[in-house]
C-alpha cells in the first residue's frame, strides 16, 4: 500500500473520530461542500480541537470566509488546518488567507499481524468500559485543559460505536491506557498514556500491542496514528512507517 493510500485511511479515521465526539459532547461540527470542522466553543479551548478537514485546495479556499465567520461566532481564537504532505495548493491558499505555518506533526502506519502481549508479572492488561482512567492519565501527561472537554463526553466502548480502550496496571494502579476507533479495516490509536512516574518501564509498547492484538481480532488490518514527540520513537520500536508530517497553519484572531 502506497503513502497515499494510507494517509487517505488515515484522514478518513480522524474524521471519523472527531464526528463521532460530537455526537453527546461539547464538540461542534460544521459541514460545507468538501470541508468538514470542528470546534470546541470558549477562549482558551486546545488548539488540536480547533479543525478543519479538508478534500482538495479549491474546496478549501470557497469554505475560509464561512469558517472564519463560524470559529467568531463560537468565540474561538485560534483555529487551524492541517494540510497533507506535498499540497502546496493548499499551502498557497492559507498563506493568502492570513495562515501561518506554526507547527508539523508525524503520521505513522503500521500492517497488523501482531500477537497479544506478553505481560510481566503482576501487570496486567484490561479493557475498561469508559474512558474515565484513560483519561485522568491524559491529564497527568498534557494538562487538565487538554482532555477537560472529555469530562461531558461519555461514549459507549462497544463493538456498536467502533471505540475501545485498554489499561496496563501494576498492583491495581492504571499506569498506561489507550484507546482504538476502528472503521472500514483501519484501527485508529489515540489518546496514548502513560503515568509520569512509569515511563520507561515498556507499559505504552504494552499498549499499543495490546490495542493491535485487539483490532486485529475485530478484523482490522492496518493501524494508523499522528505521533507525538514523546511517542514517535516508540511507534518506530514498533514498526511503525512514517508517512509524512502534516503541516498545521493556523489562524488566529487580530
Amino acid at each position: 500500500m502506497t503513502d497515499v493510500e494510507l494517509t487517505t485511511r488515515l484522514r478518513a479515521n480522524i474524521h471519523g473520530f472527531k464526528t463521532f465526539q460530537t455526537w453527546g459532547g461539547p464538540l461542534r461540527m460544521k459541514d460545507l461542500p468538501g470541508v468538514r470542522a470542528f470546534a470546541l466553543p470558549g477562549h482558551g479551548a486546545p488548539l488540536f480541537q480547533q479543525q478543519v478537514l479538508y478534500t482538495d485546495a479549491h474546496a478549501l479556499a470557497e469554505a475560509l470566509g464561512p469558517l472564519a465567520a463560524w470559529y467568531r461566532e463560537l468565540g474561538v481564537q485560534a483555529w487551524r488546518v492541517p494540510v497533507y504532505p506535498g499540497d502546496t495548493a493548499a499551502e498557497a491558499v492559507l498563506a493568502r488567507a492570513g495562515h501561518r505555518a506554526e507547527d508539523h506533526l508525524p503520521t505513522m502506519a503500521l500492517p497488523l499481524d501482531h500477537p497479544p502481549p506478553q505481560l510481566p508479572p503482576g501487570t496486567t492488561l484490561e479493557h475498561p468500559e469508559d474512558l474515565h482512567e484513560v483519561m485522568k492519565l491524559n491529564a497527568l501527561c498534557y494538562g487538565q485543559e487538554h482532555v477537560g472537554y472529555f469530562e461531558s463526553w461519555r461514549p459507549r466502548l462497544h463493538s456498536s460505536s467502533g471505540l475501545f480502550a485498554v489499561l496496563v496496571r501494576q498492583e491495581g494502579r492504571a499506569l498506561a491506557g489507550g484507546v482504538s476507533f476502528e472503521r472500514d479495516g483501519t484501527s485508529g490509536i489515540y489518546l496514548v498514556a502513560t503515568h509520569p512516574e512509569a515511563r520507561r518501564l515498556g507499559l505504552g509498547a504494552l499498549v499499543m500491542r495490546g490495542l493491535h492484538a485487539d483490532a486485529l481480532a475485530r478484523g482490522c488490518t492496518l493501524a494508523v496514528l499522528q505521533a507525538s514527540a514523546q511517542g514517535h520513537g516508540l511507534y518506530q520500536r514498533l514498526g511503525y512507517r512514517d508517512l509524512g508530517a502534516w503541516t498545521s497553519w493556523v489562524r488566529r484572531a487580530g
